[in-house]
């Protein structure tokens, strides 16, 4: 039942989902909904406190891309942890210390927009460990459905930005945005169940000798006590330097190439989204959140159509796809705000179509990113991947801020004057995403996690030559 040699997969004869990996399912989407909602609360609660506060382009600027600064080193230290560690404590201690940093922002004092980015830094480290939790997922369920199931997870993460949207329609008003970064709190309970129903990857426990541990393990995601011991189990491996991930020369390439460039258009996108609505259309804060609330919902409808389409056409050309899809909507969206094309009265639309694609994307991406790496430096993989996606946090609100002049206080006359260009900003992040997707992006479409153990194509040399010699 955890047989290696020749890519085969414990999981490669199931044909429906026990019970056991639906609740897996389900524990790691809802933690990472409430997960993505601490972080993108901050975008919600900040069109709340730019007049009582006074800020400006750069101020907002360096809260909203703090977090990336924070999540660059959170990937690589849950990556190495969670190669060294397991899968599971890092599920575990990110949620858990990700809770305890936003009640801290709870007690920001007034006007401390300093201390918000602190915060904000913890809170970008703490979610960092995403990818991990993904790669969780993926060994502990059918190859053949992997990306529809990674997909399943992060439609319910879209959750997070649903959560964010009601958030500042009707819960930041209620009791303010002082308690609402209390209930912040609430990755801590998911992380609590986790810690006693989920099992440790049994991917990663064979491969630290751990044969028991690891039938056990499988045996609770197949939902079936009975046990296969003569078969084959990959023999335990040497730790591995995080450095190591560079063997993986295309892996490298593709899963950085990818991240960075879908999650500076995105994450500027998100972030930046409520503040736009609210000055080129004039809403107040609460109609921009309530128009987020219709976007998250259709974004969760994309992510799973997405995920579909990998399972079906492969992860090349739905990325890619999706990706060049969303940058033509947001070059277009810049022109309707600035009214060069249209009425700025329809900024929405064009917006909402770039969200739209750019979700999809997001949910190719995050089983691309997990998927494509040898098992024994799949966290440091996944956690490079999630360095790269933090780099584009940062470069994505970054590049707004910059194109608009961080001195200028936000306002609708300064933001319709640099929409276009930092639109076009965007829309060039997306298109790289998506032509590295469609030129030399890996195709990992029904393969086991298993495959890519050994040369495949290119996409992952087989770390121990002698190893390879064996199972050839």
């Amino acid at each position: 039942m955890l047989a290696a040699h020749g890519g085969h997969s414990p999981f490669q004869d199931q044909t429906t989902l026990s019970g056991n990996q639906k609740t897996l399912i389900a524990l790691v989407g809802i933690g990472s909904m409430l997960e993505f909602w601490d972080a993108y609360l901050i975008g919600f609660i900040m069109a709340f406190l730019i007049k009582p506060w006074g800020l400006t382009y750069g101020i907002m600027g360096a809260v909203l891309l703090a977090s990336g600064a924070g999540a660059i080193v959170g990937a690589g230290a849950w990556g190495a942890l969670a190669d060294r560690f397991g899968r599971k404590p890092v599920f575990v201690v990110s949620l858990l210390m990700l809770g305890a940093s936003s009640v801290a922002l709870a007690f920001t004092p007034e006007r401390g927009w300093l201390y918000m980015a602190v915060m904000r830094v913890l809170i970008g480290f703490c979610s960092a460990g995403y990818f991990i939790q993904i790669a969780l997922v993926q060994e502990l369920t059918p190859p053949k459905r992997r990306g529809m199931l990674t997909g399943v997870v992060s439609a319910i993460t879209t959750g997070g930005l649903l959560l964010g949207a009601l958030s500042g329609a009707w819960l930041i008003p209620t009791i303010g945005w002082r308690w609402t970064f209390m209930l912040g709190a609430a990755p801590a309970a998911i992380a609590l169940i986790g810690a006693r129903r989920v099992p440790e990857s049994p991917r990663w426990l064979s491969l630290h000798g751990r044969q028991d541990d690891a039938r056990k393990a499988v045996a609770w995601a197949r939902g079936d006590a009975s046990m296969e011991p003569d078969r084959p189990a990959p023999q335990p491996v040497a730790a591995r330097s995080w450095f190591d991930i560079f063997q993986c020369p295309r892996n490298v390439l593709t899963t950085g190439l990818v991240n960075v460039g879908l999650i500076s258009g995105y994450y500027g996108i998100v972030l930046w989204a409520p503040t736009l609505m609210s000055q080129i259309q004039s809403l107040a804060p609460v109609s921009a959140s309530k128009m987020m609330i219709g976007f998250s919902l259709l974004g969760v409808i994309s992510r799973l159509v997405a995920a579909l389409l990998a399972d079906r056409i492969g992860r090349r050309k739905t990325g890619g796809f999706y990706a060049l899809s969303a940058a033509l909507a947001l070059v277009l969206a810049g022109y309707i705000g600035h009214g060069d094309l249209f009425e700025a009265s329809l900024f929405w639309l064009p917006l909402l179509i770039a969200f739209i694609f750019a979700d999809g994307s997001l949910s190719v991406c995050a089983a691309y990113s997990t998927e494509v790496w040898p098992s024994q430096l799949r966290g440091s993989g996944a956690g490079f991947a999630g360095l790269a996606g933090s780099v584009g946090k940062i470069l994505g609100p970054l590049g707004l801020a910059m194109t608009a002049g961080s001195g200028n206080v936000v306002m609708p006359s300064a933001t319709v004057s640099v929409i276009v260009p930092a639109f076009e900003f965007l829309a060039a992040c997306l298109a790289v995403c998506g032509i590295t997707y469609l030129t030399i992006g890996i195709e990992a479409r029904g393969k086991p996690l298993e495959s890519f153990d050994q040369f495949d194509d290119g996409a992952a040399p087989a770390l121990d030559p002698a190893r390879q010699r064996q199972n050839g």
